[in-house]
C-alpha cells in the first residue's frame, strides 16, 4: 500500500442546517487484491462497483481488505459539492444500523505550524529527532491531509495512536471533484468503544460534505461585532439566533446513508 504518514488534527466543525439526507442503499464492499495509490483518481476502480447517490450528485464505492476500508467519492454536479474543500468529508459509522451520527471519522486540510506539526507527530506515538525538528521548523507551515475521530456534536475525539491513521487525497478534473479514503478498520471503532463494527456484519454508513464554514462564521461575527458603535444595528452581539441565521443564508450541507457490508477475506 502506497501510504504517506499521516497525523490528526486538532479542530472542531461546525454544522449549523441539518443535512441533506437521501436514501439507504445496500452496498456490499468488494475485497480489495491489489495496492491502491491514494491520490483522488478514480481510474483504479471499476464502473461496475460505483452506487450512484443520483439526489446527491455523488458516487460512491468501497472495497476493503484485512486492516482498510477504502472509499472513492465523487462529486460530478458542481451543484452538490458545496463548501466540500474547505469542510472536508466526515464518515460516519454506526453499527446499531440507525442513521444517527455518533461516532464519525472525519477528513480535511489544514495549515498548521511547525510546531504544531512536531507536537502532533509526537502525540501519534513518533520518535521526532532534534536534527528533524530543525528541518520542519526551516518552513513556516505544512499543509495537512488530516484525519480525525470525532463525536456527533463534530468535536474531535482523539483515538489511541495503536488505531492507526487514516489518509486521503482528492483530484478535480474540470466540473468534477472525486475522493479516495483508506481507513483503518480499528477506526471503525469510535474511541470510547460505544460503537464497534463487527465485519461480518453490516453497518450503517454515513457520508457528509458541505455547509457553512467557521471562516464564514467567523466574517459574520465580526460583521456583527462591527456594528456595536451604531445605535441604529442593535447591540453587535452575535446570538445564537444569528448562527441560525448565518446558515441558512449559506451553503447547505449534504449527506447520505448506505446499509455497508465488508467483503470477507480471500
Amino acid at each position: 500500500m502506497k501510504l504517506s504518514k499521516f497525523i490528526f488534527m486538532a479542530s472542531i466543525g461546525f454544522l449549523i442546517l441539518p443535512p441533506t439526507a437521501f436514501g439507504d442503499d445496500d452496498v456490499a464492499s468488494r475485497w480489495n487484491a491489489s495496492p491502491i495509490l491514494i491520490d483522488g483518481n478514480s481510474a483504479e476502480w471499476a464502473s461496475d462497483e460505483i452506487t450512484t447517490e443520483a439526489s446527491a450528485g455523488a458516487k460512491i464505492a468501497l472495497r476493503n481488505d484485512a486492516s482498510r476500508l477504502y472509499v472513492l467519492l465523487v462529486l460530478d454536479n458542481p451543484e452538490f459539492q458545496s463548501t466540500v474543500e474547505q469542510t472536508g468529508v466526515t464518515l460516519w459509522i454506526n453499527s446499531a444500523m440507525k442513521t444517527k451520527k455518533i461516532h464519525g471519522i472525519k477528513f480535511s486540510r489544514k495549515m498548521v505550524s511547525a510546531e504544531e506539526l512536531i507536537q502532533r507527530l509526537k502525540d501519534e506515538g513518533q520518535d521526532v529527532s532534534a536534527e528533524k525538528e530543525a528541518e520542519f521548523k526551516s518552513k513556516p507551515q505544512y499543509l495537512l491531509f488530516a484525519c480525525d475521530t470525532v463525536n456527533k456534536k463534530g468535536e474531535v475525539v482523539p483515538h489511541s495512536g495503536q488505531a492507526g491513521v487514516g489518509a486521503y487525497r482528492n483530484a478535480h478534473a474540470e466540473k468534477i471533484l472525486s475522493y479516495e479514503f483508506a481507513i483503518p478498520l480499528t477506526l471503525l471503532d469510535d474511541p470510547d468503544n460505544k460503537i464497534k463494527v463487527d465485519p461480518a456484519k453490516p453497518f450503517k454508513f454515513g457520508v457528509e460534505w458541505g455547509g457553512v464554514t467557521e471562516e464564514m462564521l467567523a466574517m459574520r461575527r465580526a460583521q456583527f461585532e462591527g456594528q456595536a458603535g451604531n445605535p441604529d444595528s442593535g447591540s453587535g452581539e452575535f446570538s445564537p439566533e444569528d448562527y441560525l441565521q448565518a446558515g441558512r443564508n449559506g451553503p447547505k450541507a449534504y449527506s447520505f446513508w448506505i446499509d455497508l457490508s465488508l467483503a470477507p477475506e480471500k
